[in-house]
């Protein structure tokens, strides 16, 4: 629509649109807000996807990483007049539309990114992956198999591998391969499960002598939710229930092949029960499980070998294209006759190069003037991808910053 400011009657009738226009913007808000918020969230993905996948082609050459973090997101509306008196609204935004049918408006997403830098980054980024994060990526329905091969270099007194960059990955212990066999054939058939449950912890590492187990002790005791409980040696313990990471294996599992194996590899005794799952380095006695875990900038760097080293480079061997086939290959190549894994990393996540973005693209990026993309076809990419990318938002929280806000104008 073209208003030419002739007289003041135009002028007075050009007024009235416009305003009649914002009055039409403020009740269109609501509705902006509710079609859109999902683009805003998509964009906000995409952009931690990103950055995820740029950093692991980082560390693929050696370089150093960059965090980011949304902190802020401001739509902005706009409308503008021409000298020649015709009411003009621009269209690139993220939303347009029309308000009384009488003019467009635009809404413009801003935006903000933080660095991300300092000591609570480095710690969060290089200290070992909690248990309880280990625990929560598989109630949230990963893999037990996954989640282990991924984050532990150690399982009881079961080596899987080290990953250090110019060294190679090599697993020697053929058991390792086989307890992620094990794992996904008990997990399968529901013979096993990782979650947390409410366990009894004993916070005295010497008894409590009968004498001091006083009325005011006990009310103490009752005040923070724990106990004194006998010991059989005379003496007490001074026991609260906390939720743990629990490895259950399921009543009947352990009369199954896979099951009695299970037992016998991780040293539990022949029945099933309920273990226990704490970092320490060697396994110790009673109701436990002991694994040492790699630190998140440790997988990175495992998944970094995983990035094609030139453009268009030819297809990972079709004998390895699936973790399961990875487990069987850990197994047979172990020991004596191990050899550098980091070759078969492509084969389950691949990170592909070339000069431009192909319409298969899942997740990419552009770096030193090459494109680095995940195929959508790639299933098991993708899945890895995803999986790290939730164990990274687990693991990497923003203490000292607020969540980032949406602020939508809708007007009064």
């Amino acid at each position: 629509m073209r208003l030419h400011l002739r007289d003041s009657h135009a002028q007075t009738a050009l007024f009235s649109t416009i305003v009649a226009c914002i009055a039409g913007c403020a009740r269109w808000g609501g509705e902006v807000l509710r079609d859109n918020h999902v683009a805003f969230n998509t964009s906000v993905a995409q952009a931690m996807d990103r950055q995820m996948l740029l950093n692991i082609v980082r560390l693929s050459r050696d370089e150093p990483t960059q965090w980011m973090t949304v902190s802020a997101i401001n739509v902005n509306t706009s409308v503008g007049i021409t000298p020649a008196g015709t009411a003009t609204i621009p269209s690139n935004g993220l939303v347009s539309g029309t308000a009384g049918g009488a003019a467009n408006f635009n809404y413009t997403p801003n935006i903000t990114f933080v660095p991300r830098q300092g000591e609570q980054l480095a710690n969060e980024l290089m200290s070992p992956i909690p248990v309880t994060s280990i625990e929560r990526m598989v109630s949230s329905s990963w893999p037990i198999s996954w989640i282990v091969f991924l984050s532990c270099e150690r399982v009881q007194e079961i080596d899987s591998f080290d990953v250090t960059s110019g060294y190679g990955i090599y697993a020697t212990d053929p058991n390792f391969g086989r307890l992620m066999q094990l794992f996904d054939a008990m997990q399968k058939t529901q013979g096993i499960s990782l979650s947390q449950m409410p366990v009894p912890f004993a916070w005295n590492r010497h008894p409590i002598v009968k004498k001091e187990v006083t009325l005011k002790r006990l009310m103490e005791a009752k005040r923070e939710n724990a106990s004194l409980i006998p010991r059989e040696d005379g003496g007490f313990d001074f026991v609260s229930i906390e939720p743990a990471p629990v490895l259950t294996v399921y009543p009947g599992a352990e009369t199954q092949p896979e099951g009695k194996e299970l037992l016998k590899l991780l040293q539990v005794g022949h029945k099933s029960g309920n273990w226990r799952v704490v970092s320490l380095e060697h396994r110790m006695p009673g109701q436990y499980i002991t694994v040492r875990t790699r630190s998140l900038q440790a997988l990175l760097r495992l998944l970094s070998f995983g990035v094609d080293t030139a453009r268009d480079a030819p297809p990972p061997p079709t004998d390895v294209d699936s973790p399961e086939e990875l487990w069987k290959l850990m197994i047979e190549n172990s020991g004596d006759n191990a050899v550098d894994l980091s070759q078969y990393v492509d084969a389950v996540f691949r990170v592909h190069r070339s000069t431009s973005e192909p319409a298969e693209a899942a997740v990419s990026v552009f770096y030193q003037g090459d494109c680095y993309w995940i195929s959508s076809r790639d299933t098991t990419a993708r899945r890895v991808f995803a999986l790290v990318r939730d164990l990274f938002d687990l693991q990497v929280e923003a203490k000292s910053e607020t969540s980032p806000v949406l602020t939508v104008p809708v007007g009064r």
